[in-house]
This record gives structure tokens, C-alpha cells and sequence, in this order.
């Protein structure tokens, strides 16, 4: 393939939207008009019963709805509570029996509680489950572990008013929809985008329908349910980010372009490497990666967008019981792109190297990527595929999950277990194993010369070990953003064939079209890392720091930058180990407009 510009973009998320942010002038009276200013200006989701925007639906019962889902979501934030309204035109509004109701349910997962940061449910619906709500004229009740109105914690974590236009639970003449408004505090779950860098929420939103059953109507009753990217309250199929900081106000015009999470290079001239499992090649060492390690949570801060979030570690009984971990999982993942293929290798440091029939001692790595091509029929949305890739005794090669349909189908693969290695020895020390993956991504659903480029990915590792006790043996997962086939969070990558493997910079004559931040390396680091960044135009640009309560730590002048794909190198002086939270800003030497990249994370550590 041609070597191509900067100038490469992929299409936006369709897994982001922006909460703008409310002045400190400007108030939210939740009171389920909408009717204040500032909702004029939010970011809106259309989502509707059998239509695609990235998410999904299913019915759950009755005739094909003659009145399907129709509603507009939008969200704000004012301090540190994120605001959603919900407009939904709906002929037949009431409620019954479980999935046989008009409800909202959502769930925000909780940055605050490591190492899995589960779901926190808010359910607002018209269900039996309260009598209350299936009366003539009822409002929706609140439900889940805050959703006893009796408890000022629970009225403070969120809060909610709906208003009705029609009459709920009588069908004796049509209702037009109703509207919802409701608060969310971010504070109990972990979340401040009140801090100059923002913060990212990992939230996703599922709502029902249920029609003509006041009274019952055989003909024409339905249930069904839509939502926008995640069904449910667990982590499954994906999570909608939810971007907010406090710069971006419904005043500061179009909201900022989001990067992709994940950039994949392209490997230019460098030769097709052979999978035989050596990761030998010199464009596996100069490829880029990331760390997938069982307990540590320092690796997992390095990750980018919701990846601290949405990766996470689970360690599996073994006979009954959870032993201590004396050797967990430790993987470094490698990527990159050739004309159709995706590469993906693993370096596996494992002190004792098993292969055990079992999969909760399995050893081994778990790639998962969205088939873009093919829906699962129920649930209407994209397939997630699983490769699994281990090995027996001998060492060969052993394809679990989706591998076994799609290895020499599309998939190469090859496993290789280190020098000073054996299986299934109590009495070594071993060294781990390498693992190497050739994906066509053509048989998975993506069209040949790379398509928009977007390709939705992630990576988990399988650990177990042995031992003389039986009592000590265990087993550890460890994953990065999408742990299986239908979990949530794939990264949502982009394939540029901008950025070679081993480039500095590439051939291409063009100027990037935008101020963007392209990451920094090495992340960890210490004493330096190097920022790379794009400016469009002539421009001062400032490079500000921030640490993890929001506090500015360091200011630095870049000075006046000519358009072109940039770097700086940061070497911090004065700051201590740990997570800080850094941007570029750039004053146009042309407009003296002032724009602002994404925020990216540093992870010093001394």
C-alpha cells in the first residue's frame, strides 16, 4: 500500500458523545420540561426500535410493535452531576410485568471501585413490582440499589422526573410520549469532570416499550427493548464514553473531535513476518504495545480512554477454592497492520508453564474482535468473535472458541514455548511462551483496502499454575478493555497507514487538518517521555500537567510551532511517582483562537 498522509482521519466514534457543560450562571430545575436553555444546545442520540445507531434492540414478546421506540437522548453536566433528558414519543405508555413495562434502565460503571469496577444500575419504570405504578395515571417508580426514595443518600446519588403527555395505563385514547429528566451525582461513583482534564464516564442505557395492554389487545400487544450500546446493567456487548470537562460548554461551539483510543501502524516496507510464533522480526520489536498484568493497577492507569475502567482481572476457583497468586499473569501485546491483516504477538513471562484441560488453569491469550459483517439475529447488533490460542504438552498449538472455525480460514496463528521452558514441571523455573496472530480482516467483516480504517479489538491472558499441593494450584485472568466475545468495551482502534512501524516520519506531503495529541512514549517513564502532537497552522502552543485532583504542576511553553506532526520531550522535575494528566493548548498565530487537544495520561515512575 501507497504510503499516505497525516492527513488520514477516521470517521468519529460512534461509542462518544459529549456532555457539555453548564456555566456557573446558568441551573437545571428538574422538573421534566427540558424547557432551559442549555438543553437547546446538548448532544443528541436518536434511538429507535429497529434502527442502527451502533447499539441495538430486540423484542421481547407479542406482535411486531405498531408503534415502536422512538426517543431523542440528551446529556449536560453542571458541577459534578451528569444531567440526561429523554423525549420519547410513545402512543401506549404504562406498565406491568417485567419487560412488559415502560422503563429506563442504566448503568454507570464505578471508576471508584477496583479492580473490576462492576455496574451501578439506575432503573426508573412503570413495573408491578410497585403497585403504585400500574394505577391509571401512575407515574414511573425507582428501582435499583439506590432507588429506595426513603434514603437522602439514594435521593442525592440520582434523581428523576417524568412527565406524561396522555394517561398512563389506559389505552381508551392515544397518549403522545413523555419526558424524562434526570440527575446523576458522579461523586459516589468515582467520576469528577469537574477537573481541568474532565473525565470520561463508561455508561450505557437500555429502554423498554411495552404496548396496548390497558387492557390487553392480542393483536397489537408488544414488548421490546432498544438501547445505546448496552443492554444490560453488567458489562456486556459495549459502553457508551461520555466525555465532559469543563471547557467544552454549551457556549464553546463544536464540541472537540475525539482520537481514536488505540492507533494501529501500519508496517510499510518491513517484510511479512512468518507466524511461527518467534516474534522474531525486527517490526515485532519496534511495534508498538501494551502490558496486560493480573493485580497491577499502575499498568492499567496507563491505558488509554475508559481502559482503566473497562479492563479488569477474575481469578477462578480451582478445586473449590482460590489460592494464593504467587506468579501472576504478565504479557506484553504488539500490533500492527499489512495491507488486509491485522498482526498481533505476545510475549508471555510465566514462571511455570502449564497446559491443563481445564480452562479456569488454562495458559494462554484470548483476541477478541467485532465482526463487522455479521448481527446476531436476536439481539441485533455486531458479533464479537473469540481466538484463543494455547498449546498442549508438546507444545503444539491448541484452538479454543472462535479459532477452531477460523484457524487456516482467515486466522494464522503459532505458538512458541521459551528457551529453558518445559510444561508441566513442578521442578523449573520456567521462562513463558510467545503467541502470534495473522487476522484477515476480510473474513471478519471488513472490506478489503482497510475500510474506514476502525477496527473494534481486545486482549485478555489466561494463567494457571501447579503445584506439588494440589491446595496451592490456581488460576488468574487479566484482561484489556474486551475480556470475551460479547463483553463490553472493545477499543475502538484506528489503522493508519500514516504511521509506520520504525517511521519517524512518513513520506506524505500534506499537513495534518487538525490540533491533536498523539500520545507520548515510553508510558510508563522515567526520566522522560517524548509527546507527539499535529498542528495545523502557525500557532503558540503550551504544554500543561495536571495531577490527579485537577491541580495544574506544570506549565510549559512550546513557543511558535509550524503546522507538521510534532513532538516535545517532557522530563518532569519536582513531581513524584504516579498518574498525571496532561494537554496541549495552541493560540493561533493567524486567528488568536484557542483550541485544546484531548487530554492524555503520564505515568511517572521513579
Amino acid at each position: 500500500m501507497a504510503a499516505q498522509s497525516a492527513k488520514v482521519q477516521p470517521q468519529p466514534h460512534a461509542d462518544v458523545i459529549w456532555a457539555r457543560s453548564i456555566p456557573q450562571s446558568g441551573t437545571i430545575t428538574l422538573d421534566g420540561n427540558l424547557n432551559e436553555p442549555a438543553w437547546a444546545n446538548a448532544e443528541t442520540v436518536p434511538l429507535q426500535y429497529n434502527k442502527d445507531a451502533g447499539s441495538g434492540w430486540r423484542s421481547e414478546g407479542g406482535a411486531f410493535p405498531s408503534d415502536p421506540l422512538d426517543a431523542t437522548l440528551k446529556f449536560l453536566v453542571a458541577g459534578n452531576q451528569l444531567y440526561l433528558g429523554i423525549t420519547a414519543n410513545d402512543s401506549s405508555i404504562g406498565g406491568g410485568g417485567f419487560n412488559q413495562f415502560d422503563a429506563v434502565l442504566m448503568n454507570l460503571r464505578r471508576k471508584n471501585e477496583p479492580p473490576n469496577h462492576g455496574a451501578f444500575e439506575y432503573f426508573l419504570a412503570w413495573w408491578d413490582l410497585d403497585p403504585n405504578t400500574v394505577k391509571k395515571g401512575a407515574l414511573p417508580a425507582f428501582f435499583g440499589p439506590a432507588g429506595d426514595r426513603t434514603i437522602p443518600a439514594n435521593v442525592d446519588a440520582w434523581d428523576a422526573v417524568t412527565m406524561v403527555q396522555g394517561i398512563t395505563n389506559s389505552d381508551t385514547a392515544a397518549d403522545q410520549g413523555y419526558v424524562m429528566e434526570f440527575r446523576l451525582n458522579l461523586t459516589p461513583r468515582g467520576y469528577d469532570v469537574t477537573r481541568p482534564a474532565g473525565d470520561i464516564l463508561s455508561f450505557n442505557i437500555s429502554m423498554y416499550d411495552g404496548d396496548w395492554q390497558w387492557p390487553l389487545n392480542q393483536q397489537k400487544f408488544s414488548r421490546n427493548r432498544t438501547w445505546f450500546q448496552g443492554p444490560f446493567s453488567g458489562a456486556i456487548f459495549n459502553t457508551v464514553r461520555i466525555y465532559a470537562r469543563p471547557d467544552v460548554t454549551i457556549n464553546s461551539g463544536p464540541v472537540p473531535a475525539v482520537p481514536p483510543e488505540v492507533v494501529i501502524p501500519s508496517a510499510g516496507n518491513n517484510p511479512t513476518p512468518v507466524i511461527d510464533g518467534n516474534l522474531t522480526e525486527a517490526v515485532w520489536q519496534r511495534a508498538p504495545s501494551f502490558d496486560v498484568k493480573y493485580g497491577d493497577l499502575t499498568v492499567r492507569a496507563t491505558y488509554p480512554s475508559i481502559g482503566p475502567i473497562a479492563s479488569g482481572q477474575f481469578q477462578p476457583e480451582v478445586g473449590g477454592a482460590r489460592a494464593s497468586v504467587q506468579d501472576p499473569g504478565n504479557a506484553t501485546f504488539r500490533y500492527f497492520f499489512k495491507a488486509d491483516t491485522l498482526y498481533v504477538g505476545a510475549d508471555v513471562r510465566d514462571k511455570g508453564v502449564w497446559s491443563l484441560p481445564a480452562d479456569n488453569q488454562w495458559d494462554g491469550i484470548r483476541f477478541t474482535i467485532l465482526d463487522r459483517a455479521t448481527f446476531d439475529p436476536t439481539e441485533n447488533r455486531l458479533v464479537g468473535r473469540a481466538l484463543f490460542v494455547r498449546f498442549d504438552a508438546t507444545g503444539n498449538l491448541v484452538a479454543e472458541e472462535d479459532l477452531k472455525t477460523f484457524l487456516g480460514k482467515g486466522v494464522k496463528a503459532g505458538v512458541r514455548i521459551k528457551p529453558n521452558s518445559t510444561i508441566n514441571n513442578f521442578n523449573d523455573i520456567d521462562q513463558g511462551f510467545f503467541v502470534e496472530l495473522a487476522i484477515d480482516l476480510t473474513k471478519f467483516g471488513y472490506p478489503a483496502g482497510r475500510g474506514d480504517g476502525v477496527v473494534f479489538i481486545g486482549a485478555a491472558l489466561y494463567d494457571g499454575d501447579s503445584f506439588a499441593n494440589a491446595a496451592d494450584n490456581y488460576g488468574n485472568w487479566a484482561w484489556w478493555f474486551k475480556e470475551r466475545a460479547n463483553s463490553a468495551s472493545p477499543v475502538w482502534a484506528f489503522m493508519n497507514p500514516a504511521l509506520v512501524v520504525g517511521v519517524e516520519e512518513n513520506a506524505g506531503t500534506q499537513l495534518p487538518d487538525r490540533f491533536a495529541l498523539l500520545g507520548n512514549y515510553p508510558n510508563p517513564f522515567n526520566p522522560s517521555t517524548t509527546i507527539l502532537y499535529t498542528v495545523p497552522e502557525p500557532g503558540v502552543v503550551t504544554l500543561k500537567v495536571f495531577d490527579v485532583l485537577g491541580r495544574r504542576v506544570k506549565t510549559l511553553s512550546l513557543g511558535l510551532q509550524e503546522p507538521g506532526k510534532l513532538e516535545t520531550v517532557f522530563t518532569p522535575t519536582n513531581l513524584s511517582s504516579g498518574v498525571y494528566f496532561y494537554r496541549l493548548e495552541m493560540t493561533s498565530a493567524r486567528t488568536r483562537k484557542v483550541s485544546s487537544t484531548q487530554v492524555g495520561k503520564l505515568l511517572l515512575m521513579k
